[in-house]
């Protein structure tokens, strides 16, 4: 029967070795259980426990987590983090903490570079000052180095300037890994004295109910990107200042295009938290913090498109215009759309860039060469309602010149009340199209006007970092919302939309 649990924490860069650390640390003969928790659901990343009891009856948990380096495409350093704040968040739960210790794994032979200082600078975020007498920094790689170089190393590490000195003079202690289990047991005995610690990151999630965004790796993880971003914005200046080739330059927009918007996608990601909820962007107190959810037309229109190639044959015989002017309508119209969400979706990368580098050099050069970015979308809808009304208007012509099917002869009774009828359906389904395009278009209009106000608060402040009218940090992140949520509205129907309109004969 088991006394009690210690689960200690093994952390560093990719491929440091600290999977090998783990499965040397079980005592030889002893029965472990692989456990994989909190994994991508599209990758092969986790973090891992691997558990065993000892002699004594403590169920030890070694707890394996990726590296925030991980060079697998679509892995994000927000996921890594996600996933290691939630598996310490559920070992937490309010109880007596069961962490022990925590090891940071280091190459002694040099390789991983840069990637150490940053995985180190969010491992101490994520451990507080106060909790790295619980950790060891563990050297690896020893078969890589002569003891000569690798002693070397090591003192350079703890030298003053060293890479670890900081946490070395907080209470953590540095400990080699020769792939032994010798050296493995010898470092989790160590740990295994130590008494239980709570982490920071823990204490500002759990306790202090903080947003993951507002703690210190978070915040830490929330400069890097920032930074990332910065280096891209100042890239692709220089790209357009150089004077290179239209096509280079187009090429190495695409690739610098490509690369922000996973930067901003990974902020989004940040900035939802743990359980998926973006927080609300600021208030004035006069205006709510977002715009409704823009209504779908599209579906409507599919229906139509369905119930007029139900009636063609019906209908082609007399009226022949009928079938093709609709659909004629309908391909324009998801076209224009199809185009409006491909121009905001360029729009969103800029608009997002500038509201998260508070940038107004970058909003106002956006504003000057988007001077339509206020009417392209709106006219859009506009023009879909006028065209849907021009061609009921016919319709509603055609009903009034009809005979009435009482009165008239049993040959016209029969087929003309056909026609009647089906035009009188196609009619009415067209009626509640126009009203639900003039509802996107009222949709549109406190958008519209939100724009407006960012565009003459960016024309009166010079250019440079930080937005000094509170109009920009009010109404920016609404924009980008609404626009956000119209794009994910209508970026899946236009396609499948104009393919049933095609099948209509024009």
């Amino acid at each position: 029967m088991t006394t009690r649990e210690q689960v200690i924490v093994v952390m560093g860069p990719t491929a440091v070795g600290k999977s090998s650390f783990i499965y040397n640390s079980v005592p030889p003969g002893v029965p472990a259980e692989v456990k994989p928790v909190h994994d991508l659901q599209s990758e092969t990343i986790k973090v891992q426990l691997v558990c065993w009891v000892t002699g004594s009856g403590t169920n030890v948990k070694l707890v394996d987590t990726p590296g925030f380096d991980d060079p697998r495409e679509r892995v994000t350093d927000t996921q890594v983090l996600k996933m290691i704040v939630a598996f310490l968040t559920d070992e937490y739960k309010g109880k007596m903490s069961p962490l022990t210790g925590l090891v940071y794994i280091h190459r002694i032979d040099g390789t991983v570079g840069g990637a150490s200082e940053r995985n180190l600078r969010m491992f101490r975020k994520l451990c507080g000052d106060d909790s790295l007498k619980n950790v060891v920094v563990v050297t690896t790689m020893w078969d890589k180095v002569t003891l000569e170089e690798g002693g070397r190393v090591e003192q350079e590490l703890k030298s003053s300037n060293g890479l670890f000195r900081s946490i070395l003079d907080k209470g953590a202690t540095m400990m080699r890994h020769d792939r032994s289990s010798n050296s493995s047991a010898d470092i989790i005995n160590h740990l295994l004295q130590k008494s239980p610690i709570t982490l920071q990151i823990v204490r500002e999630i759990s306790e202090q109910k903080n947003a993951l965004q507002d703690t210190a790796a978070g915040a830490e993880l929330h400069n890097q990107i920032r930074e990332r971003l910065r280096k891209h914005k100042e890239e692709m200046e220089k790209a357009e200042m150089h004077g290179k080739t239209q096509m280079d330059f187009a090429e190495e927009r695409e690739r610098m295009d490509r690369a922000m918007a996973e930067l901003l996608k990974e902020l989004d990601e940040l900035k939802q938290g743990l359980a998926g909820t973006p927080h609300d962007p600021p208030s004035d107190g006069n205006e709510p913090n977002n715009f409704p959810a823009p209504p779908s037309c599209l579906m409507d229109c599919h229906g139509l498109l369905k119930l007029v190639e139900k009636y063609e044959s019906t209908l082609a015989p007399v009226y022949p215009n009928i079938a093709s002017s609709i659909a004629f309508c309908i391909v324009h119209f998801t076209d224009s759309v199809e185009r409006s969400v491909r121009s905001i979706q360029c729009a969103l990368l800029t608009l997002k860039s500038a509201l998260e580098l508070e940038d107004m050099y970058l909003l106002q050069r956006f504003m000057r060469m988007n001077p339509s970015l206020r009417t392209f979308t709106h006219g859009t809808w506009a023009k879909a309602r006028d065209d849907m009304v021009i061609v009921v208007n016919d319709i509603t012509t055609i009903l009034f010149s009809c005979p009435n099917p009482r009165f008239s002869d049993r040959v016209w009774n029969i087929k003309g009340s056909r026609r009647f009828n089906a035009l009188n359906k196609i009619s009415t389904f067209m009626d509640m199209i126009v009203r639900n395009l003039r509802t996107m278009i009222d949709w549109w209009e406190p958008v519209v006007e939100a724009i407006g106000k960012i565009e003459d608060a960016a024309r009166f402040q010079k250019g440079g970092t930080g937005f000094a009218d509170k109009t920009i940090i009010v109404a920016l992140p609404r924009i980008i919302r609404a626009l956000e949520a119209y794009c994910e509205v209508y970026a899946q129907h236009s396609e499948h939309l104009q393919e049933a309109a095609m099948e209509i004969p024009l």
